[in-house]
């Protein structure tokens, strides 16, 4: 590991190791809210559509994903209505452009 790092000064390094490390945390946030999510309305849902409620993006956005989703096969029509209206409850979602706040999760 030293070899791999020789020519890297030491703050080069530290900021690697803070990057992997925010890395760790944001996969463990997406898998703990993949689950919740999928125990919660009892089916499988795609990893982006998880990843981009953790990166706050708006309502309107998140439902473009899960109609990717549906179009690709991933998720089932009906799936992607239930999907849909539950994100809104659980989220507490007023309008299209409402961005996901995992603060507002109820679960």
């Amino acid at each position: 590991m030293k070899k791999f790092f020789k020519n890297y000064t030491i703050n080069d390094v530290q900021n690697v190791t803070e990057i992997i490390k925010e890395i760790e945390i944001w996969n463990k946030e997406c898998e703990e809210l993949k689950e919740k999510l999928e125990k919660h309305f009892n089916f499988e849902i795609a990893d982006y559509i998880v990843s981009d409620i953790l990166e706050c993006e708006t309502y309107n956005h998140v439902c473009l994903m899960i109609n990717l989703a549906v179009v690709n096969n991933r998720i089932s029509l009906e799936n992607s209505i239930t999907l849909k209206i539950g994100l809104k409850k659980l989220f507490k979602i007023n309008n299209m452009f409402d961005k996901f706040d995992k603060s507002n999760y109820i679960i």
